[in-house]
């Protein structure tokens, strides 16, 4: 694989973001705020200060997840920043699964690259590009079954307990990730880095595998207590990427979950957490995204 420098890396994504972040600056400059600040730990933490809640907010209705402990998984996000073990009603990830089937993919979060399934080597060979990944950031309108999860009580109370304030968005997504032959281009490559989003100041992403999922199909993997724990250099470089060595030697191999399992399992991740998609080697993966926000920027998914 093609390695380039640190200050490579940072002069192409300078050449490629610069219009989309000056226009995001002008439309929403409380977005670039948070985007410069939110990756240091004070300024997260104060945010939460300032805005949390009093009030102990209760949902009503009946959650899917009836056997999870609310209080246990708030707990544990806190400590390590990812809790394994929710897991989806058989009728719902069916549900999905049927749903993922008949709607329409974004080749490489592309809008020119429209697919179906069916379609997708045509579409590829139409437009002279392998799609790594196809996106529908339209799931939740189309599936009631993603409805049902972004209504769900239990989901919320996660979410509002973490925060310490109610959330103001929650929106999803569901994509595949495919093998691939070549070597991947550097601009798709930072996904497959180890990396951490900054999408509001406090966020949580309820994941859920909707095919199996083991070492050769992609796995996601995750630095437990990453979110909490980051070096200076972390916060403050202008790059959210490092390499696997530079995780290793600072959190220690101990601290690097692979999560492999079965189709209809999910788990909770703070993205601030260190954490990257692995490209598959034999087998598609499918997920779904359900992401919750202190703010609501109405930016793309």
């Amino acid at each position: 694989m093609t390695t380039i420098s640190l200050s490579q890396k940072l002069l192409l994504k300078f050449k490629r973001r610069l219009l989309y972040y000056l226009n995001l600056a002008i439309k929403k400059p409380d977005y670039i705020i948070m985007f410069c600040f939110s990756r240091i730990h004070f300024i997260r933490y104060l945010i939460k200060l300032i805005f949390k809640e009093k009030t102990n907010l209760k949902y009503e209705g009946n959650s899917v997840f009836a056997d999870i402990e609310v209080n246990h998984i708030v707990d544990t996000l806190k400590k390590e920043g990812i809790y394994l073990g929710l897991n989806l009603p058989e009728y719902l990830w069916k549900e999905i699964i049927d749903c993922s089937k008949h709607i329409t993919y974004l080749g490489n979060a592309n809008l020119q690259f429209s697919f179906h399934l069916a379609e997708k080597q045509k579409e590829e060979k139409k437009h002279g590009t392998d799609f790594i990944t196809g996106y529908n950031f339209d799931i939740s309108s189309i599936c009631p079954a993603v409805k049902k999860l972004e209504n769900d009580p239990k989901l919320w109370s996660i979410a509002t307990k973490y925060f310490e304030k109610k959330p103001t968005n929650v929106i999803s997504k569901i994509w595949w990730t495919f093998p691939q032959k070549k070597e991947v281009e550097e601009r798709a490559r930072g996904f497959f880095c180890f990396h951490y989003d900054l999408e509001d100041y406090w966020c949580l992403k309820f994941m859920f595998y909707l095919t199996n999922v083991d070492v050769d199909s992609g796995p996601h993997v995750c630095v437990k207590s990453s979110h909490k724990r980051k070096k200076l250099s972390h916060q403050f470089s202008l790059l959210r990427e490092t390499d696997d060595k530079d995780i290793i030697s600072y959190y220690g191999s101990e601290n690097i979950l692979t999560i492999c399992e079965r189709a209809g399992v999910g788990f909770v991740e703070d993205p601030f957490c260190f954490h990257k998609g692995t490209i598959p080697t034999q087998r598609d993966r499918l997920i779904l995204e359900v992401k919750f926000t202190l703010h609501n920027y109405e930016t793309i998914p």
